[in-house]
């Protein structure tokens, strides 16, 4: 399966009574053979992209990534953890399953666990962010309060982890529109950040492909195997590479900064595997500070 991959980033910083630089360089292309027509046509206002945004009404996001493996017999617990505070709609938690670990095992395919769910991100989120020590393992929104200072938390903190992040203050927003076309299965991902304050750091946008549920074994205690066991909210891709896009060049935004990001991609055939349909999938988008990882900022949308 061959996936295909461009954007077009578009940055425009906005006075409190004008918009300067109304056409910003661009620094790629979309790849308009996913578009089944003239890309004239195209429903989106490329070269005028705040035309295409309303009000503005993203909370705080959560991000709760749950490191886990289809081997892993202490994950299914944890899972249920992410998913109850994931269902508690004040807490605005969003989940993303991440089938990682240091060596691999509780990834592993063979006999009746024939299906990968590795990612490279995931690979190389759990290289680069040290802590790591085995499945179950999760981060909240990256911050560094987890286990001996890391962004690892353990499943049993994960509550009070996530309890700890939902007073904190706003201070950027994503918002996210796409258009599918299921001839070419061609998604146009476009999203707009903006910032309330100034701040400094590196802020990169990265965009993840869900696969909402999928339906394989998943080993638990005592030789238990459960072949109808649903794996939630599944880490499938990442749209724009393993630690996205950098969207303040220079290190600093302040609340004059909106930054537009576009993006094609080539999803999977869903003929040949149909958990890649498209009422299957979601996408999750954060903006996290390169350096400590923290996510300042994350939503999710259904496809």
């Amino acid at each position: 399966m061959k996936n295909y991959f461009g954007f077009i980033l578009l940055i425009t910083m906005l006075s409190c009574d004008k918009i300067e630089s109304p056409l910003p360089e661009e620094f790629g292309k979309f790849d308009w053979s996913l578009y089944p027509g003239d890309p004239s046509n195209y429903p989106y206002d490329i070269s005028n992209p705040s035309s295409n945004w309303g009000v503005n009404t993203n909370t705080k996001g959560i991000l709760l990534e749950d490191y886990t493996g289809h081997k892993c017999t202490n994950c299914p617990s944890a899972a249920q953890t992410a998913k109850s505070l994931e269902d508690d709609s004040v807490k605005n938690v969003i989940v993303a399953s991440i089938h990682a670990s240091a060596d691999g095992s509780f990834q592993a395919t063979d006999g009746l666990y024939v299906n990968d769910y590795r990612t490279d991100a995931g690979d190389e989120y759990v290289s680069e962010m040290t802590g790591f020590l085995g499945n179950p393992m999760g981060t909240i929104n990256r911050n560094s309060q987890g286990l001996s200072g890391s962004v690892w938390y353990l499943a049993t903190e994960w509550v009070n982890g996530v309890n700890n992040e939902i007073n904190k203050p706003l201070i950027a927003n994503i918002q996210l529109k796409y258009n599918y076309f299921a001839s070419t299965n061609g998604l146009f991902i476009h999203t707009e950040t903006s910032f309330s304050n100034l701040i400094s750091g590196n802020f990169h946008l990265i965009i993840y492909l869900i696969r909402n549920e999928v339906i394989s074994p998943q080993k638990f205690n005592a030789g238990v195997v459960d072949t109808n066991y649903h794996h939630h909210s599944v880490l499938s891709k990442n749209i724009n590479d393993t630690w996205g896009s950098l969207i303040n060049e220079g290190g600093v935004a302040d609340e004059n900064t909106v930054v537009y990001n576009d993006f094609s991609y080539k999803l999977p055939d869903p003929t040949i595997d149909p958990t890649y349909n498209i009422e299957n999938l979601s996408l999750i988008a954060y903006l996290c500070d390169r350096n400590s990882y923290e996510v300042i900022q994350v939503i999710k949308t259904e496809l």
